[in-house]
């Protein structure tokens, strides 16, 4: 595939371990005067309570944890949306220089107890993309974390949000010239007004200034290997201008797609591999009905219900995973979590791979698998929980979160014979495939355990090594749930239960600029979190052996503000 060349953005990060706590005063946001300091139990302002500062390497805040809880103000509901926007004015204080914008809840996701309220930057009523705040709530609406990054400055002004056709055909020609193929093979999705900050996008050496631009959701030539899928940002003032652009469609390392061998051209911009459209397919199994006889439809039927209830079990995902992620075709079976098994490319039977594709999965022949459908369906959630860019370290990240919750469906399946002691942390395992990664032994699939470490992806390869560069997401994980040593540093492990209960929390947290760094912090955070809000159990023990397991793989940490 001919994309433009990308440097993963961190490559060159030194190690940082997470230092002693130091709890810094911050008063005078705006350039005001320091107003006299407040008891933590009085305070309702965040920024004007002893607490850490956690910052990346750019100086940015990334993450404030109070040095107590921060109380509602007086009057104010304790309820998770009231709550999160009480604080909000005292949270975008400590994360930007300068007031831009608003913060706008945009989800509230249980956790434990409590829960984590997810708030979006606005300016003059736009998103700000990939801008968000986590805030970790505690039972009475207290402020436990704060978890995010904002843009830091703005330019310009949106003359109009509504796109004009200018837009559209400036982000196809883009495409259609990074992929080397004809424009008329490519199709437009979707238009939206967006302030576009390149630092909250992932951008090599990105700058954190927010422009008015559109984002235009491009599908298309994939080159046959899967379908194109590109997120492209015009500018929305100079419409002839990309501003930046990346390929979106997650998938595993090889695509495969099947319907009773059918051969359809993935690079069509109508996507053919849908199931419950045309010119998709219709549907062979649904609920309610029996087993068909055909063993891709009728495992992926069972895996589909699987991990739907892994989600329901392990973690508190709102409502149930078929309405959070599932998409109605309109073909009378309503919202559901819908994919096409045994398709065939062009040029390829079977198509060795499957992949999650915006709202629908699409396998070939014997990669249905219970890893790897809880492995695509898990991309599903982070598209709609933050949004993970789907480069560089952020792109990795996804990955491991897929793989991390694909394991997890598999390891907590006892009746699936492939569920052995020998199979365990072994992607990929019982498909046609093989085994394609190994949580437990990462390098035995030329995958780095360690950051920056051997095997560590540096080039443009892959949108930046999204399916190399998530092996040391992985083993931190598989080191948490079955303890070892690496590196010098032994991990003593605690379990599915809590480790999911763990990633799920951490989902919860991060936003779509995620590095590694914020990743390593967000670990560590989410799992005091979880003993606050009494989530499975975990205890303090517990979040000893997660900040073990992330110095083991060498994760960096964000730096403590002196």
């Amino acid at each position: 595939m001919n994309h433009r060349k990308r440097t993963a953005r961190y490559a060159a990060l030194t190690v940082i371990t997470l230092a002693t706590t130091i709890f810094a005063s911050t008063t005078g946001a705006y350039g005001e005067p320091p107003s006299a300091p407040q008891p933590p139990s009085s305070s309702t302002d965040l920024s004007t309570v002893p607490k850490e500062v956690l910052k990346d390497p750019e100086g940015t805040t990334r993450q404030v944890v109070p040095q107590q809880p921060v109380p509602v103000p007086a009057g104010t509901s304790p309820a998770a949306p009231s709550a999160a926007q009480a604080h909000a004015q005292g949270v975008e204080k400590v994360f930007t220089a300068d007031s831009i914008g608003t913060l706008v809840v945009d989800q509230v996701l249980p956790v434990g107890e409590g829960s984590t309220v997810r708030l979006r930057q606005e300016i003059d009523s736009v998103p700000v993309f990939g801008a968000s705040i986590a805030q970790m709530l505690a039972k009475d609406g207290s402020l436990v974390s704060a978890t995010g990054s904002l843009s830091q400055k703005s330019q310009g002004k949106f003359t109009t949000t509504q796109a004009s056709d200018a837009v559209s055909a400036t982000a196809v020609k883009a495409i259609a010239d990074q992929t080397k193929t004809a424009a008329n093979k490519l199709a437009v999705a979707g238009v939206k007004a967006y302030w576009y900050d390149a630092k909250l996008a992932s951008a090599p050496d990105g700058k954190s200034v927010a422009v008015p631009a559109f984002k235009v959701d491009v599908k298309g030539d994939g080159n046959g290997e899967k379908p194109g899928r590109y997120a492209v940002f015009v500018d929305a003032l100079n419409t002839g201008k990309v501003l930046d652009s990346w390929d979106e469609a997650m998938h595993l390392n090889r695509v495969i797609c099947d319907a009773k061998n059918t051969r359809v051209d993935l690079d069509s911009p109508v996507d053919p591999t849908e199931c419950g459209t045309s010119p998709g397919f219709e549907a062979t199994r649904v609920e309610g009905q029996g087993a068909v006889g055909v063993a891709d439809v009728d495992n992926i039927f069972a895996y589909f219900g699987n991990t739907e209830g892994f989600y329901s079990k392990y973690t508190q995902l709102p409502g149930n995973l078929t309405n959070y992620i599932g998409g109605d075709t309109g073909d009378g079976h309503g919202k559901a979590l819908r994919g096409t098994v045994r398709i065939c490319a062009t040029d390829a039977c079977p198509y060795a791979n499957a992949f999650w594709n915006n709202d629908h999965m699409a396998y070939g022949a014997g990669v249905t698998t219970e890893d790897i459908t809880g492995h695509e369906l898990t991309h599903g959630v982070t598209q709609n929980v933050n949004g993970l860019v789907y480069r560089s370290e952020s792109g990795a990240i996804n990955e491991s979160m897929s793989d991390v919750f694909g394991e997890f469906v598999f390891l907590t399946d006892t009746t699936n014979t492939c569920n052995t002691p020998a199979n365990r942390w072994k992607l990929g395992v019982c498909s046609s495939l093989g085994v394609i990664r190994d949580m437990r032994d990462p390098k035995s699939h030329r995958q780095p355990d360690t950051y920056q470490g051997t095997y560590w992806a540096t080039g443009s390869a892959d949108e930046g090594g999204v399916h190399t560069n998530s092996g040391v997401g992985n083993k931190a994980a598989e080191l948490m749930v079955d303890g070892g040593s690496l590196n010098g540093v032994t991990v003593s492990g605690f379990g599915i239960e809590k480790t999911a209960a763990l990633y799920w929390t951490t989902q919860t947290l991060l936003t779509s600029n995620a590095t590694y760094r914020t990743l390593g912090s967000a670990l560590n955070s989410a799992c005091k979190a979880n003993v606050k809000n009494k989530v499975k159990g975990t205890t303090t023990a517990d979040c000893t052996q997660v900040a073990n397991a992330v110095k083991a793989v060498k994760m960096p940490v964000l730096s403590v503000e002196s």
